[in-house]
């Protein structure tokens, strides 16, 4: 297979090079280079992001930090801020393939990839991230992508970076169950945002992933749980609600049957964990 490889030195550069048919868009190439050697895709050209130093940068105010679409995971895990103000995604690039996977692969990549699998786009969908388009839109994650692999980003456009809000929570959780310790690929991953009112559960955000088409929020698990709880009664509760939610298949990795069980079984982490809301 021959492509052609073009690295714009800016923006405008990049949106020329990319409205051709056939091109790709890459930044660390962790996922679209695996894709090219699979067969699954076979680009005419593949545009690098990797000069253009105005999607190289991390903004923070009051509100929001804001990523830009080349910081890699390893500078995300670098950046003390983000540890301080969104711990959980700390924790779920932390768990992101190898050293040098971090340090190549981006998190903007990681929400291009669109796999339910995704350990930072679960982390993302938990702190209601807003993605940056090219052509000044700004959409919700879970609106952004649409399936595996895909988003609705348009032809032509590229994303500029990821807008996180910022929120007080009490307590964060994320774990991802494979089948062995490192560079995994999840059979389940869940990541929980707690805040307590008065010994009462005040709000609670749960994402799980691998178990749908999309990474997948529990809304109405989410609504249940406000001033309640947490004791094993409401573990229990809410365990068999996330068994009737998840909509896993079977794979290589690991049956729908025991991935359902398996998410329903991880509710008990609350009690593990020793929250006490």
């Amino acid at each position: 297979m021959s492509y052609s490889f073009i690295s714009p030195r800016d923006e405008k550069e990049l949106k020329e090079e990319i409205s051709a048919p056939g091109s790709f868009t890459m930044s660390g190439g962790t996922d679209l280079l695996v894709k090219i050697r699979m067969g699954k895709i076979s680009p005419q050209k593949i545009v690098s992001t990797s000069k253009i130093s105005t999607l190289h940068f991390i903004d923070e105010n009051d509100d929001e930090i804001v990523i830009g679409s080349t910081i890699t995971h390893a500078e995300l895990l670098e950046y003390k801020p983000l540890r301080e103000a969104f711990p959980v995604l700390f924790d779920a690039i932390y768990t992101i393939g190898s050293p040098q996977i971090r340090n190549r692969g981006t998190l903007v990549g990681n929400v291009m990839n669109a796999s339910p699998a995704g350990d930072g786009l679960l982390a993302l969908y938990l702190l209601d991230a807003k993605i940056e388009i090219s052509n000044g839109d700004a959409v919700n994650i879970d609106e952004f992508v649409v399936s595996p692999g895909r988003t609705i980003l348009p032809k032509g456009e590229y994303v500029k970076s990821i807008h996180i809000p910022k929120s007080k929570w009490d307590h964060h959780y994320f774990e991802k169950v494979g089948q062995r310790n490192s560079m995994t690929i999840s059979i389940v991953s869940i990541g929980w945002l707690i805040k307590c009112g008065s010994e009462a559960i005040e709000n609670l955000r749960i994402a799980f992933g691998s178990v749908a088409p999309t990474i997948l929020r529990l809304k109405d698990v989410e609504k249940f749980s406000k001033g309640k709880k947490i004791d094993e009664k409401f573990v229990h509760v809410v365990s068999d609600m996330v068994k009737e939610r998840v909509n896993p298949i079977d794979d290589v990795r690991g049956s729908a049957q025991y991935r359902k069980k398996l998410c329903s079984n991880l509710m008990y982490r609350m009690v593990e964990e020793g929250i006490k809301c």
